[in-house]
């Protein structure tokens, strides 16, 4: 008969590799009733593994499309609020200019004009999110130029040079009495003024924007233009305006004069208010096609969000159980481990 030898040692370490073994099933039991999916995903599933990972990678992906759309939302809903404080000020504008005889029309601008000027690039500097939202693909810099600063800004000091150059006369000069209304008409209407409004002038004197809308793809297959630009042809010819009647609009002008500015003037204010209603209209089915994608990215991200429950989850419930016996069962190791140290030859000697 032969017998083996099983040291105290030995018997003592048995128990403790077991709590140990048990503590880990433990844990891995109490993080799957946390997440409600395996805790060794990879484990659990073996060659389907890939396909999980797929799914989740695809779940990755419309999550970050409705962060994206949050921030679109967050761009367009700011530069639809700017942009119908822009119009109602356009508006107001016009119609103190109609609401006063002709002949009074240029001293009843020329203030209202130039605060409805200030009022318009610091409105098109406004940001959110950390991004300009009328500086086009360029939302990291302030868009607009200030024009009535000092020194002299470089829109007003091109202004200014223009019609000296047309008239060898200052603005405020009393001499601009004798400007007819032809020349007026000419300047006004002539590429020496007209000109610093064109997009070329204007992205050298005015705007550091860039002229081409934001675009966010705002689905798996939809792209939409999701900001407007301070380059944008109605945002010109509104600051056209408020020039004309703050800077040309001289109480020394002949009346004849007075009357070709001022009519310039309040054609500038209806077309630029038309323009601005396009680009509210334009802004506003770009939050209308946000605002479906969000809703079919919402039940897309439902669908598989079900399909990974389906693969990787786990019933709470039995996780619960699990921890229950273990936890069960590691209490009976230490009192058994416990009973175990005091075992002792000594005693039965």
């Amino acid at each position: 008969m032969r017998t083996n030898a099983l040291s105290t040692l030995s018997f003592w370490n048995t128990p403790r590799i077991g709590v140990a073994r048990m503590q880990s099933d433990m844990a891995q039991a109490n993080q799957e009733i946390v997440t409600g999916r395996y805790a060794d995903v990879g484990l659990a599933l073996g060659s389907r593994t890939g396909l999980a990972v797929g799914l989740r990678q695809k779940s990755a992906e419309l999550a970050a499309l409705r962060d994206s759309n949050n921030a679109a939302s967050l761009r367009l809903g700011t530069s639809q609020a700017v942009l119908k404080q822009i119009q109602d000020g356009a508006d107001a504008t016009l119609t103190a200019l109609t609401g006063v005889p002709e002949d009074k029309r240029a001293g009843v601008l020329k203030d209202m004009a130039a605060n409805r000027l200030g009022t318009l690039t610091a409105l098109l500097n406004t940001s959110a999110g950390g991004q300009y939202v009328f500086g086009g693909t360029r939302t990291a810099a302030a868009p607009m130029s200030t024009y009535a600063t000092s020194p002299a800004s470089p829109a007003k000091t091109a202004v200014d040079a223009a019609f000296r150059a047309a008239f060898g006369l200052s603005q405020d000069s009393a001499g601009v009495s004798a400007i007819t209304e032809g020349d007026m008409a000419a300047f006004l209407d002539g590429p020496a003024f007209q000109g610093l409004f064109a997009e070329a002038s204007w992205g050298t004197t005015w705007s550091a924007a860039g002229t081409a809308p934001l675009t966010n793809q705002i689905s798996l297959s939809e792209t939409v233009e999701t900001s407007a630009s301070a380059n944008a042809p109605a945002l010109r010819k509104l600051a056209m305006a408020y020039v004309m009647a703050s800077e040309l609009g001289s109480a020394n002008l002949s009346a004849a004069a007075q009357g070709v500015l001022t009519t310039r003037v309040a054609g500038l204010l209806g077309e630029a208010s038309k323009g601005l209603i396009t680009l509210q209209a334009d802004l506003g089915r770009s939050q209308a096609a946000i605002a479906a994608a969000n809703t079919r990215l919402e039940s897309q991200t439902s669908l598989l969000d079900a399909q990974i429950m389906d693969m990787e989850g786990v019933d709470r419930a039995e996780a619960k159980t699990r921890v229950d016996r273990l936890s069960t069962q590691v209490q009976i190791s230490y009192a058994l481990t416990a009973q175990l140290r005091q075992l002792s030859l000594v005693n039965y000697l």
